[in-house]
Parts: structure tokens; sequence; C-alpha cells
């Protein structure tokens, strides 16, 4: 019995390691525009002359170059701003906070005067 249990916890632990595995973020991954370049390059190697082919070729190429320059600035946005908050957050820790001003002791008042008729 102990036995049967240990090999079940085993092949779950190796199923849930390959599937890990199979959904990390792979670097080759596809990226945006991608199926559509290959399909108009395809094209375009049956039918070179074709000027819409063409146009869209150079579109597509423009959009992919103008989608990795855009990546790239939201990146070093990114970086940016984490790098000011930790820059923010090491000041605020090395920060001196000044020390409380004490406050004055109360001055006792006298006690009030008896109102007649009360």
């Amino acid at each position: 019995m102990h036995k049967t249990g240990t090999a079940i916890a085993a092949g779950i632990l190796l199923l849930l390691g390959v599937a890990s595995t199979s959904y990390a973020a792979d670097p080759a991954a596809k990226q945006p525009l991608d199926q559509a370049i290959k399909s108009v390059d395809k094209n375009l190697a049956r039918d070179p002359d074709n000027k819409g082919l063409q146009n869209a070729a150079e579109r597509l190429q423009t959009n992919q170059e103008r989608y990795e320059k855009k990546r790239a600035e939201q990146k070093a946005k990114r970086e940016e701003h984490r790098d000011n908050r930790a820059e923010k957050r090491a000041e605020h820790e090395k920060a001196e906070r000044p020390e409380r001003a004490e406050r004055p002791e109360r001055v006792e008042r006298p006690e009030k005067a008896e109102r007649p008729g009360r």
C-alpha cells in the first residue's frame, strides 16, 4: 500500500513537472504578424509580380518594425519606472526622521467658578 501511494505521488510530480515546462515562456514564441508575413511571402514566391502582395509585404515589414520599437520603448519605460521606485524606496529608508517636538505640558486650568443658582 505504501509503495503504491509513493508511486502515484511520484507519477503526479513527474506529470506536473512535464506540464509546467510545456507552459514555460518560449523565447522563440510566435510574434504578431508572423503568420501574415509567412502567408504573404508564400504568395509572393508563387506570384512575384503582384503589386498588391509587394505592397502588403512592405507594410507588414514596416508594422513589425514599429511593433518591435514600441515594445522596446515600453520595456525601457517599465525598467526606468522600476528603477525610480527602487531609488525612492532606498531614499525613504535612508531618510532620517526628525524627532518629534516635545509637547508642552498642559496648563492646569483653575477650577471653574461655581455659578450661583445651580
